[in-house]
């Protein structure tokens, strides 16, 4: 486990940092000092920082359809088994107006009535991604019709970051932040 530092030494670690500078947002050091994986991660403050630009990068973005890019993130969270990952990011997508049936459907894809076929090409390559590192040509030729290269590059990327990030949450075993009262873990108590 990776020790958090208090929420006061994480204020002052991210401040002195320059990561909300950094990231473009200066007002950040308090909301974000608070998370529980930024008071592990500050541990390494030049590690968090180069973390941060590209979380934020990501996050922040207007190339790619946020209701797409938590579709991966959720999916990557519920395969890799990151409850931190996935819990976190329930309260992200209902911040975008996702439903539960969207949000729970990446428990089982195939047969969620709210994907479209391009939902299911994005959770098939968040999929392949985890289990070879390599899209199939099936799903990369789906993708390529509904992407520009652009968006295939952040869909790559989206789906690389989170995957590292599970596995940084799940090893470190940090543990959920109370961001969203209604999520306090797996959906229905039920992990993966």
């Amino acid at each position: 486990m990776i020790p958090l530092l208090s929420p006061d030494e994480a204020q002052k670690r991210f401040a002195d940092s320059g990561i909300a500078e950094a990231v473009g947002n200066p007002n950040l050091a308090g909301a974000m000092s608070k998370l529980n994986v930024v008071r592990a991660l500050l541990q390494n403050p030049s590690v968090t920082a180069a973390q941060s630009r590209l979380a934020g990068a990501l996050m922040g973005s207007k190339t790619l359809n946020p209701r797409l890019r938590e579709l991966v993130i959720l999916r990557t969270g519920w395969r890799t088994k990151s409850e931190y990952e996935f819990c976190q990011h329930v309260g992200i997508a209902r911040q975008l107006q996702m439903s539960d049936e969207e949000i729970l459907g990446v428990r089982d894809p195939a047969n969620c009535k709210a994907y479209s076929d391009l939902d299911r090409a994005v959770v098939a390559m968040t999929d392949e991604l985890n289990d070879s590192s390599e899209v199939s040509a099936r799903t990369w030729s789906v993708l390529e019709k509904f992407f520009s290269t652009a968006e295939l590059v952040e869909l790559l990327m989206v789906a690389g970051f989170w995957r590292m990030m599970a596995g940084f949450l799940k090893t470190a075993k940090i543990p959920l932040d109370p961001i969203d009262p209604t999520v306090t873990g797996w959906p229905e108590g039920k992990a993966p």
